[in-house]
């Protein structure tokens, strides 16, 4: 898993074999936890598992359990009968010329041009006709998912140029499919199915909420466009005339897949499967190929070459002249395709489960050339790169590469040494579509640029591999182009910061609007509509576009940990925007409040200034003093605020006791993964001496009756939550704590109903209470709360601080930075919950 986690996985694998086994040894077995599973980079052993005795192996049921979720059940997530349905239904569509559109392709390379011309946008560069410094993948990502999403939907998402999408036609009781943020959750639920597929058989462990929501946004994009074909039937491709293609009875692989089969989710599942695949694998290798390119300047001077001899100079008007597979045989561009795949393969792991007691050709012990026994059940572990680094097998220059190796001495044959797209009767597919299609775009590129050149820094920075096949290395270009980031703030912005957010991404356009506010109720107001043109990154507090003004949004990060005054904005809940929260930026602060108000309360300070304003000495109580050590501390609400007093808590010697909504039993889901300054916090959950959670009455009040000394609400209001402490919950306390409780809220008013906090105070059945938020707020003269005994009253001023504002923008250039990474960002508001 720690391997995983720094993206250098099939590497380790490597490593351990080499070292444990020695480099002759290419087939053991490894212990994890109460089971076993065997490792092989044995060609004669893959051979065995794919082809020749394939029928007494399957891909393993976890795949099918990590995968499905996604993108349902499909030709690459199904086994056995089932996998052969899938594979009755798909296969045909492969052996079809017209899913082979070079046409299609040819449009989309032509807006990839387009793209790679804005960076050369009139900032200097390097010397007349250079572009910029920027990042090819992503560029190459957004290809191939237009290619694709078109190709299997008839509709490109054109993440590549939104301003080419066609409007869709409504579709009543479907909303229009996301086409702005598919890939991002595609991306997201790809990382929480390789952090589950690490933990194997205890993937159960992880929570699962987060996956669940990016599952939900791919289906519905399915979705709609399976419910389109199905109603419109054969008509389907009439909607298709102004989607940019020049004719409407092109290859649409639903609607052929529609001939064959009505059921919704099967439909869904198999478009889901190819789009994944479809995307992911010429994405992948695209992005190597242009990196070993970039760094490999002879290769790529002999390569263009060759390209501009076989099919001539650039043409915005003259395809590549590639329209075959056939043509790259024997050609240098197809040993650079080949050794690209061998050195950074796309798919480096692969797997199957035994389905019977059967056995492998070699791997025994003692003599590693005898064969293995092999018992139902159990996993093998395909390493496909592993095998490419067998220097018996590709020489001691294996590490480098290399080209010539598959064009000298007549060329190479390979086998089952080498199968970066699977091998024998689960074969992928689209192999032969992802070669072409990577083939025709390399072609366009070299023919259109004579030179390219390696940016990233350091430029020999190990190899990182990343949900089996995207291309990352340690080294790479940071780029927000395309992107306006508007800061709607009360405050001015600190000297310097926009200029550093330049320096860190310099496609980044930067607009500060300064708020003229009172400081008093939240800074709202209507700005002007120019103002928001072209806008996809927001910072604000509660200003926001309308809907019809948002279309280019797509990140708001709020100055504010809660969202309760979002919740009925219709840019909030009509959108797909996300919204990011401040959440973090209030614990410090917050929690000395929260302590400092406690200790002034147990050491009389309120009184002993009331002495000193009317000056007189009095020492009376002084014998009733309590000091926190050894006392009880309940934080309903264990989130940033709740992590930080318990860390101060604990430091005075108190015992934690802490309240969640949803249950935490394991240490992964106890972790915080929002932002938390750093060295502060609870990070891993690891403080509180017990965990309460649940959300029924009964489950609060078994919190509550924990013998709570102190108790912090820290909790967002919600519907459920409000009134969550009321005259039943404070007889609760009473009886458990014999009316020693102190009740701090730092939360919102609301959640306490009022007039029960009042009689709990007056009747004794709690000692005190620190109030920072009210219901009603603000305070009105007179009421009856002023003149309670026993409470501190302050107006809503816990989360103050003059560091608030410098940490609300640390969280925003994290979260620029996660953006133009394409991870996921950090403090992302579930809107269905309301925090």
């Amino acid at each position: 898993m720690k391997a995983n986690k720094m993206e250098r996985g099939p590497m380790h694998l490597v490593e351990s074999l080499d070292k444990e086994m020695g480099k002759s040894i290419h087939t053991c077995i490894v212990p994890i936890g109460d089971y076993q599973l065997i490792v092989t980079r044995d060609p004669e052993n893959v051979q065995a598992i794919l082809a020749s005795n394939s029928a007494d192996w399957d891909v393993g049921e976890h795949r099918t359990a990590s995968w499905s979720p996604l993108v349902g059940h499909g030709v690459f997530t199904t086994r056995g009968e089932e996998w052969k349905v899938s594979r009755l239904l798909v296969r045909p569509q492969f052996s079809k010329d017209a899913i082979n559109d070079l046409d299609l392709v040819e449009r989309h390379v032509q807006e990839l041009f387009e793209a790679i011309d804005e960076y050369m946008d009139g900032r200097p560069a390097v010397e007349a006709g250079w572009t910029n410094k920027f990042d090819l993948q992503p560029l190459f990502y957004n290809m191939t998912l237009d290619i694709t999403t078109e190709l299997i939907y008839g509709y490109s998402v054109h993440s590549q140029n939104p301003k080419a999408r066609v409007k869709l036609p409504d579709l009543p009781g479907y909303p229009a499919p996301d086409r702005m943020n598919i890939s991002s959750h595609m991306d997201a639920g790809k990382a929480w199915i390789e952090t589950r597929g690490a933990l194997w058989k205890y993937r159960w462990l992880l929570p699962s909420g987060e996956f669940k929501k990016h599952c939900e946004a791919v289906h519905r994009f399915a979705d709609w466009f399976v419910q389109l074909r199905l109603m419109r039937g054969d008509a389907y491709l009439d909607g298709l005339a102004d989607t940019g293609a020049p004719r409407k009875d092109r290859y649409v692989l639903l609607h052929e897949l529609a001939k064959e089969t009505q059921d919704p989710d099967e439909l869904r599942g198999q478009t889901l499967n190819i789009l994944l695949a479809g995307r992911d694998t010429t994405a992948a290798l695209l992005g190597w190929i242009f990196y070993f390119l970039a760094r490999h300047p002879r290769v790529f001077k002999k390569l263009r070459e060759e390209i501009l001899e076989q099919f001539g100079p650039y043409s915005p008007t003259k395809p590549s002249g590639l329209t075959d597979f056939g043509k790259l045989r024997g050609l240098y561009l197809n040993a650079v395709i080949n050794e690209s795949l061998r050195v950074a393969p796309v798919i480096p792991l692969n797997e199957r489960v035994a389905l019977r007691d059967t056995k492998l050709p070699r791997g025994g012990h003692p003599n590693p050339l005898q064969p293995i026994m092999v018992p139902k059940g159990t996993q093998v572990l395909i390493s496909t790169y592993a095998m490419t680094r067998r220097e018996d097998i590709w020489g001691p220059n294996v590490d480098e590469f290399r080209p010539e190796r598959w064009i000298e001495k007549g060329g190479r044959k390979f086998g089952f040494e080498f199968i970066p797209f699977g091998g024998g009767v689960r074969q992928c597919l689209g192999q032969q579509i992802a070669r072409i299609q990577t083939a025709y775009i390399v072609v366009r590129m070299l023919q259109r640029y004579d030179v390219i050149e390696n940016h990233g820094r350091p430029a020999d920075a190990p190899l990182k591999f990343h949900h089996t096949i995207e291309n990352r290395c340690g080294s790479g270009v940071v780029t927000l182009k395309g992107h306006k980031l508007l800061l709607v703030t009360p405050w001015p912005v600190p000297a310097g910061f926009a200029e550093g957010l330049k320096s860190e991404f310099p496609d980044l356009e930067v607009v500060i609007h300064l708020q003229n506010w009172d400081g008093k109720a939240l800074p709202l107001e209507v700005l002007p509509p120019e103002i928001w043109k072209n806008v996809t990154i927001l910072l604000t507090f509660s200003t926001l576009p309308k809907p019809e003004e948002a279309s280019t949004l797509q990140y708001v990060q709020l100055m504010s940990a809660g969202v309760n005054h979002l919740l009925d904005n219709p840019t909030f809940k009509d959108t797909n925007v996300k919204f990011c929260s401040a959440n973090g930026v209030h614990g410090p602060q917050i929690s000395e409040w929260i302590i400092g108000t406690y200790l002034a309360f147990e050491h009389h300070l309120p009184q002993y200034l009331q002495q000193q304003k009317e000056g007189y000495w009095d020492r009376a109580q002084m014998h009733t003093i309590q000091d926190a050590a050894n006392k009880t501390i309940g934080i309903l609400g264990y989130g940033s605020i709740g992590r930080q007093t318990a860390r101060v808590a604990r430091a005075m010697g108190m015992t934690v006791h802490a309240y969640t909504l949803h249950p935490r039993p394991t240490p992964e889901s106890r972790r915080d993964h929002s932002w938390t300054p750093a060295g502060l916090g609870d990070p891993e959950g690891t403080i509180p001496a017990k965990w309460f959670s649940g959300g029924s009455p009964a489950d609060v009040h078994a919190f509550l009756a924990s013998g709570l000394d102190l108790l912090v609400i820290a909790t967002p209001l919600t519907a459920q939550t409000k009134h969550l402490l009321s005259k039943a919950e404070f007889e609760v306390l009473a009886k458990t704590a014999k009316g020693r409780t102190f009740v701090s809220n730092v939360a919102r008013g609301p959640v306490i109903d009022t007039n029960a906090l009042i009689e709990a105070l007056e009747g004794g059945l709690i000692k005190g209470a620190a109030l920072d938020v009210t219901d009603p707020e603000p305070l009105p003269d007179g009421h009856r709360l002023w003149g309670t005994k026993n409470v501190i009253i302050t107006p809503h001023v816990s989360g103050a601080s003059v560091k608030y504002f410098d940490r609300v923008l640390e969280i925003l250039k994290g979260n620029l930075k996660r953006l133009a990474d394409g991870k996921e960002l950090v403090n992302l508001v579930d809107k269905k919950r309301g925090y």
